[in-house]
């Protein structure tokens, strides 16, 4: 996510993005994958600058056979990161 943003967010503002995007990640994952057939989760999320404010958002999911539907819904969990994110961003009045 790069976006301009009104003001200069806070080091805790950041912060409550950068949860909103992981929480967002784990909830949308939980969904779609039932928890036994995840062997593993990782999620990074990393600001970068303050205005614009770059998000890099990285997914990585090891579960069973299912490579191309997990490559598919790590996608989308990325995209409900950003959404996410960016609502926060929002509420924030950032």
């Amino acid at each position: 996510m790069s976006t301009e943003l009104k003001r200069i967010p806070s080091p805790r503002e950041i912060e409550q993005m950068c949860e909103a995007a992981q929480q967002a990640v784990v909830s949308f994952l939980l969904s779609k994958i039932p928890a036994k057939r995840m062997r593993d989760v990782e999620v990074v999320v990393e600001a970068i600058g303050d205005k614009p404010l770059t998000l890099n958002i990285e997914v990585s999911v090891t579960e069973g056979s299912q490579r191309k539907e997990t490559s598919e819904i790590v996608d989308e969990a990325t995209r409900v990161a950003l959404n996410a994110a960016e609502s926060k961003a929002r509420d924030l009045g950032l």
